[in-house]
């Protein structure tokens, strides 16, 4: 980050300058002590478990310079001589106005991603794409609100040329606000599903809050939308600049062609409107994820890559982890961990991948409860045991977990076996735990569905 003097933060974070001198130079911006370097602005965030202000000394002995506080009441004694403060009504809407500042100085192409279901693994994609040529900053690791937004915009650096920023959302209003901060030059809406629908109600309301990305879009810049999610083509005229419609169910701008599974991945042609073509091969499993593949393609192009480059980069991509990750085991099975994050039709994504790996192996089925359904929860579970029911020639086994994962295992008509718990679930699968199995692991994150696996590892 380019030092910057603490005059020019207390303008940008308007507020009010109460100690330290105007010239003093700042080099970074954080809420965390554990992350100040010397000469940092540590600002102090209240309205969760702890209250900033409480750890100013602890800033100062960590190298911060100057704080951003709202509470000059709670400003301990004992701070370092020339110490600058910043006092602001509100300190997580002036570290968001910091944040803002500093991306309207920077030079560089930020690509924004939204969706419900895909958007982290597009970013993955991209960002891996773009960094076979480029130095690129992406968003670290899931921390894409209101808070992880500001703070991945504050890590670019003056050496990054371009920067993929992941942008979630609980409620409407969210992605507005954080895309005000972005102003992205490129955006990506993945999907609409039934992620968040108990705060939303409706697919087309869940539309709609995505959508709010599209104002903040250049006029100038492109916007990339999944054309086989119907509900992205009734948000689209919300943004007047160009639109790219990506898909792997036919033709469209961009589109996927002779998509062949196998054991190393997915094999598949890339199809441009203009006629131009390309054979590629990405090291991961499922027709979804050569869907999450395509906006990488027209992004690189975009940005001046050949199809050579291109396809050569698809060929290493690597994910985050707990997407549909396969983890090693010590005794034989494989496991397959889609344990990040689920909804309905990431869950039937992940059934229908996995049904078609492994045909050496008996394969089982471990699924758990789905959050943020709202009131038809039930029915969106049982959808899912419907789907995977016709599949049940391909499994030897399903294991639910949970209160509402009773309705996928009410659903489905083979072999079968439902617990309450995840210890209880992994006490049953331990005899399991051999070189003849395949396990999927898929469930919301919070019911930590991962922990199944390394209970099972542990057990000698």
């Amino acid at each position: 980050m380019k030092p910057f003097a603490l005059e020019h933060a207390v303008i940008k974070a308007g507020g009010m300058l109460r100690a330290g001198d105007p010239g003093l130079l700042l080099t970074a911006v954080h809420f965390d002590t554990r992350q100040l370097a010397q000469g940092s602005l540590f600002v102090a965030l209240t309205g969760g478990a702890r209250d900033g202000h409480d750890f100013l000394l602890q800033a100062a002995q960590q190298g911060a310079a100057a704080a951003v506080i709202s509470d000059e009441s709670n400003v301990p004694q004992g701070l370092p001589q020339g110490f600058g403060l910043i006092l602001v009504n509100d300190t997580l809407r002036a570290f968001q106005k910091l944040a803002a500042a500093y991306r309207s100085q920077l030079d560089i192409p930020p690509i924004a991603i939204t969706g419900s279901i895909g958007k982290t693994t597009v970013k993955d994609i991209v960002a891996h794409v773009l960094g076979s040529r480029f130095s690129v900053y992406k968003t670290h690791k899931n921390w894409n609100n209101h808070l992880g937004v500001p703070y991945s915009l504050l890590q670019i650096e003056e050496s990054h040329q371009a920067a993929v920023l992941e942008l979630g959302m609980n409620h409407p209003g969210e992605i507005d606000l954080i895309a005000s901060l972005v102003k992205p030059e490129i955006s990506v809406i993945t999907y609409i599903g039934d992620s968040h629908m108990e705060f939303f109600g409706s697919r087309e309301k869940i539309a709609l809050a995505k959508a709010e990305l599209l104002p903040h879009t250049s006029l100038d810049g492109l916007v990339l939308l999944n054309g086989d999610s119907e509900y992205l083509r009734m948000i689209a005229h919300l943004y007047p600049g160009q639109i790219t419609y990506y898909s792997v169910e036919g033709p469209a701008d961009i589109w996927a062609d002779e998509i062949r599974s196998a054991e190393d991945g997915m094999h598949f042609t890339v199809c441009f409107s203009s006629g131009e073509r390309f054979a590629a091969f990405l090291p991961l499993h499922g027709k979804h994820s050569v869907l999450n593949a395509l906006p990488a393609v027209a992004i690189a192009q975009r940005l001046g890559m050949s199809t050579s480059q291109i396809a050569a980069a698809l060929s290493t991509v690597q994910l985050s982890a707990m997407r549909f990750e396969q983890v090693k085991s010590a005794h034989g099975p494989v496991y397959i961990s889609d344990a990040y994050n689920a909804s309905p039709t990431s869950m039937e994504a992940a059934i229908g991948t996995f049904a078609e790996l492994f045909p050496e192996r008996q394969k089982v089925l471990v699924l758990a409860d789905m959050f943020e359904l709202g009131p038809d929860s039930d029915a969106m579970h049982a959808q899912v045991g419907a789907y995977a029911n016709a599949l049940r020639d391909r499994f030897s086994l399903l294991v639910t977990v949970g209160e509402h994962s009773r309705h996928i295992s009410g659903a489905y008509e083979g072999e079968k076996l439902h617990f309450a718990t995840k210890e209880e679930a992994a006490a049953a699968l331990l005899p399991l735990r051999d070189d003849r199995h395949a396990f999927l692991f898929k469930a919301s994150r919070g019911m930590e569905l991962w922990t199944v696996i390394s209970d099972l590892e542990r057990q000698p």
